[in-house]
């Protein structure tokens, strides 16, 4: 029984090590590349056969970043028959290092190529594979080479990156990705889904809002008096509406409701202007009424002396 279990252990160890295949290729450049890293396997372009897990694991001096790239593809075609129609499928990339360089797959003599973005200086990486073990042959993952050629195979495509977080991403200084969504910059315990403790710079902020208040200029609209307005200042110490200087500082202000407050006080204040001009045009009438009687008992006066 004890030999059969160690056979089978062996047998388990063999198939695990027959799908590993660690430092296929060692790559460093002391320079800088003109195009690019392109790395030549001899992994066929070839439909329906195994899903490669390719391991890139080094550092790139010149950014200065670490290199943790994960590239993975299937090959399948529309005709099986054909192997014109393969193309590429699923292919994945993620990044557990500081490096992200953007990744292709090309094809070149039947041999499917890699091709990394990256014009760096002083770079260095191993790369490994781990496949299904099945189909595949050890062969395929022996004698790649890398070189600084620029992409040319047909069927070229992007490899997008894919990663996934389970649980909270802490930054280094104070900051944290939780895995509900939220984010919190310059504090670990964000409140709403993006929570900033500093200063923010940006070109353009957009909020969305309903309820934008044109109705202020609706006929139907009431809006309130200036003396009402005034009692409503004297006791309270701020327009109505408009939240207290204590409510604000503990609560902050929400910038869609702010400005669509803020409006409304201008349109009323508007409103308003236009009826005091109204008033003051009345007024000039009547003046110029009163001035005109006083002009013409003036003249009877002197008339009747």
């Amino acid at each position: 029984m004890k030999k059969l279990l160690f056979l089978c252990l062996m047998v388990i160890a063999i198939n695990v090590k027959a799908q590993n295949y660690p430092n296929i290729l060692n790559y460093h450049m002391n320079g800088t590349p003109i195009h690019g890293v392109k790395i030549k396997t001899n992994l066929p372009f070839t439909a329906g056969t195994q899903m490669p897990t390719i391991s890139i694991v080094g550092y790139s001096f010149g950014k200065p970043l670490t290199v943790n790239l994960t590239i993975s593809y299937y090959v399948f075609a529309t005709d099986f028959n054909d192997a014109s129609t393969n193309y590429f499928v699923h292919q994945t990339a993620s990044s557990s290092g500081g490096d992200a360089p953007k990744i292709f797959l090309s094809v070149e003599d039947g041999k499917v190529v890699i091709f990394i973005d990256d014009k760096v200086y002083h770079q260095r990486f191993t790369v490994s594979a781990y496949a299904q073990g099945m189909s595949e042959q050890a062969s395929w993952f022996t004698g790649w080479t890398a070189v600084d050629e620029a992409i040319s195979g047909p069927k070229t495509v992007e490899v997008p990156y894919e990663n996934a977080f389970r649980g909270n991403v802490r930054f280094a200084a104070d900051g944290l990705w939780k895995a509900d969504g939220s984010v919190g910059i310059g504090t670990t315990i964000p409140q709403e889904k993006l929570s900033v403790n500093g200063k923010i710079r940006a070109k353009e902020i957009k909020v969305e809002a309903t309820g934008w208040p044109d109705y202020v200029f609706k006929p139907d609209y009431e809006k309130m008096s200036l003396q009402e307005l005034d009692t409503y200042i004297k006791a309270n110490g701020h327009l109505p509406e408009v939240p207290a200087a204590a409510e604000v500082e503990k609560e902050g202000v929400a910038l869609g409701e702010m400005n669509k407050i803020l409006l409304k006080k201008i349109e009323e204040l508007t409103l308003h202007l236009i009826e005091k001009d109204k008033e003051l045009g009345l007024m000039k009438e009547l003046k110029a009424e009163v001035q005109l009687l006083k002009e013409q008992i003036k003249k009877i006066e002197n008339h009747q002396k």
